[in-house]
């Protein structure tokens, strides 16, 4: 399914504006990938967005999944100042995680913080993601979108990534969907997966500065105009 489906229906869906970015070394972008280029192109995507007039740059809202979600938890933990809250879908604790579970006979040489083994083969990976160590240190409101039956990353690694988050952050949402699989579950999440999102923005993005509300389960009223920066997973 063609990924761009995705930002046209949350603009749809939740009446936002949506800045979506390539990184480079993918799609059309010029450059090779590195975790330390792409941090900075989400970091030059973020400082455009917040010198806009046009926006609302109280209520940036970055929504990243798989990889996205990676760079997602390092935008936001090195921005508090101008990220007002964080959406997570499919991510992966970290590469060196995932290196094991695609190599499973690796697993014992290599993995993230919360693997065992001598980790002997960490040290040849250059983009290690460590989303698990970084969660933790984002101190923004998090929602948490699982899909249970993702073929590419274990849906424990988003059950992981939340207990790490809530031990410091008690703004944090997770919400699962049991026939999501790793690219379709916005899709088959159907209202509830956009109304969970709703939800969220109404809390902690409101256009209306009124963030006491309870997360609740009943359908939100439209007009959001938050921004999410959406941050996916390239397509090689």
């Amino acid at each position: 399914m063609d990924i761009g489906s995705v930002p046209h229906m949350m603009a749809q869906r939740l009446q936002c504006n949506v800045f979506m970015l390539s990184y480079r070394g993918y799609g059309e972008s010029d450059g090779y990938p590195s975790q330390k280029g792409i941090t900075y192109d989400a970091q030059a995507a973020l400082d455009h967005l917040a010198q806009r007039k046009d926006i609302d740059t109280s209520r940036i809202v970055i929504f990243g999944r798989s990889l996205g979600g990676a760079v997602g938890a390092v935008l936001a933990k090195n921005n508090p100042e101008k990220v007002a809250a964080l959406i997570l879908e499919n991510t992966f604790t970290s590469i060196l995680d995932m290196a094991g579970i695609m190599l499973p006979f690796l697993r014992w040489f290599i993995g993230g913080s919360s693997s065992k083994g001598p980790k002997l083969l960490n040290c040849v990976v250059r983009s290690p993601w460590s989303t698990l160590d970084i969660v933790g240190e984002v101190k923004q409101p998090i929602l948490f979108l699982s899909g249970l039956q993702d073929e590419l990353v274990p849906p424990s690694h988003m059950t992981m990534l939340y207990d790490k988050a809530v031990e410091h952050n008690r703004n944090c949402r997770f919400v699962d969907f049991p026939s999501g699989m790793h690219m379709d579950t916005w899709m088959s999440g159907g209202d509830r997966y956009w109304r969970a999102i709703q939800l969220f923005l109404d809390q902690y993005a409101p256009e209306v500065q009124s963030r006491d509300a309870s997360f609740k389960s009943e359908i939100a009223e439209d007009g959001n105009c938050s921004v999410p920066l959406y941050l996916k997973q390239p397509k090689l």
